[in-house]
């Protein structure tokens, strides 16, 4: 699992945004829904810290500064991530709290310092914005593979790197998109770039990582864009540090320090 499925969150950043690969092998030898799989699935520690700042960028090229951290820990194949602002001051204190589950969804809880307390974010909000960012609550989940339906399109490059390009449909009922359009590098796994379509398979939404770094050997998307097509409106994602494998503790990970000030 990796940073790059996280910021596909975020994406993802909110999103978003996830090793080996077999000597040899060429791309018609794996479906697509093995490429997603391989992705999904490959190591990229069992937690993590990052320290991140997003640039929010409107169409005029004004922007926006914020600084977040972020937080993950797997259980076996779930994961927990919890979020929060550090600054400015109007956003300071804001939080976000994720909870993957068996049935491959995810229970998701908002802090806003203002109100005082947590709110479930449900199912009928999952298309809206993610605290003014064009990451929406879906894009904040890693997605599981067996919640699309997978085909392997072409080879490609993102990122001057050899891709799989694969094509994902969701299955009725699981997400806002009618699809999304993947590139996965072939010597890491990693989704580099993601071009997302309306179910009219009008092209809505870009995500694209500029800069991939290995860093304690596990390759990090440090440097994440998504870009909304119809608003022309983008958040960056820039990594200012990240430490895998701390040993983080499970009370990070709760509602009582989601709402502990």
């Amino acid at each position: 699992m990796t940073y790059g499925k996280r910021i596909l969150w975020m994406s993802a950043l909110f999103t978003c945004i996830w090793l080996s690969f077999p000597p040899g092998a060429a791309a018609q030898e794996l479906s697509g829904g093995q490429i997603m799989e391989k992705s999904y699935f490959r190591e990229d520690g069992n937690d993590a810290e990052f320290k991140v700042e997003m640039i929010l960028i409107d169409r005029r090229g004004r922007a926006r500064d914020r600084t977040l951290m972020m937080y993950f820990k797997d259980y076996g194949n779930l994961r927990k991530t919890f979020l929060k602002f550090t600054e400015p001051a109007d956003i300071e204190g804001t939080k976000f709290l994720s909870w993957e589950t068996e049935n491959g969804e995810e229970t998701q809880y908002l802090y806003l310092p203002a109100l005082g307390r947590s709110k479930r974010i449900v199912s009928s909000q999952r298309d809206l914005r993610f605290v003014n960012t064009d990451f929406t609550y879906e894009d904040m989940e890693r997605r599981e593979p067996g919640q699309d339906t997978h085909r392997f399109l072409r080879d490609g490059e993102s990122l001057n790197r050899p891709c799989f390009v694969v094509e994902s449909v969701p299955k009725p009922d699981t997400s806002q998109y009618g699809k999304r359009v993947s590139w996965v590098t072939k010597d890491s796994f990693v989704v580099v770039a993601v071009d997302f379509y309306d179910t009219r398979e009008k092209k809505i939404k870009e995500l694209r990582v500029k800069e991939l770094e290995e860093v304690e050997g596990i390759p990090t998307a440090m440097k994440t864009i998504m870009k909304d097509l119809k608003e022309d409106h983008r958040t960056v994602m820039k990594v200012e540090y990240v430490e895998y494998n701390q040993g983080l503790a499970d009370t990070l990970f709760t509602l009582s320090a989601l709402e502990r000030n």
